[in-house]
């Protein structure tokens, strides 16, 4: 009996299938703290996956206003992580256990959240995945981290900020660019 070549590749395809099975993860569970994130010489840490470049804020306690002030400050493109963006670092390994290259003395980093009315979120990363409100929190170990991003990739947060902007929301606390 004849068999054509891709219903013979289909078949090869498919016995070899549950070889690789055991190793298949994702590609970030793989990859360790001090692989994954690379920091210049100008302390700028790069996210090798996700291709976002981040900057550590002072090591003070900041409220979520001041610290957009000191991302303003920064000039550029660079503005406040959004809360999904803080959870993939956590995800990533970074907890207060292992800061690695976002080393600080907080344990509490600032974010956006649209979902929320002032748009405050304050991510917590100590470990076991324990997230708090920002209204329900002390004002200590509260922390900032500004984020670049690569080209393309924030175009439907502007258009968000945008949208709000035009609604009366001033938002250049958060976003200069």
């Amino acid at each position: 009996m004849r068999v054509n070549g891709s219903l013979r590749t289909s078949v090869i395809i498919l016995l070899l299938y549950p070889l690789f099975l055991p190793g298949c993860r994702p590609l970030t569970s793989r990859i360790d703290i001090y692989d994954r994130f690379r920091v210049s010489s100008d302390d700028i840490i790069t996210d090798i996956v996700t291709g976002l470049q981040w900057k550590v804020g002072p090591q003070k306690d900041l409220d979520w206003y001041d610290a957009g002030i000191w991302i303003e400050q920064l000039g550029g493109n660079w503005r406040m992580p959004m809360r999904y963006e803080l959870k993939e670092l956590f995800d990533a390994g970074i907890t207060t256990m292992t800061w690695g290259p976002f080393d600080n003395t907080g344990w509490i980093v600032w974010s956006v959240d649209y979902s929320r009315r002032d748009m405050s979120y304050a991510f917590c990363f100590i470990p076991n995945d324990v997230f708090l409100d920002a209204h329900e929190i002390e004002p200590s170990g509260q922390r900032v981290f500004a984020v670049l991003s690569p080209p393309g990739y924030w175009i439907d947060a502007q258009r968000t900020f945008h949208n709000l902007n035009l609604c009366g929301f001033l938002l250049s606390r958060l976003y200069s660019g």
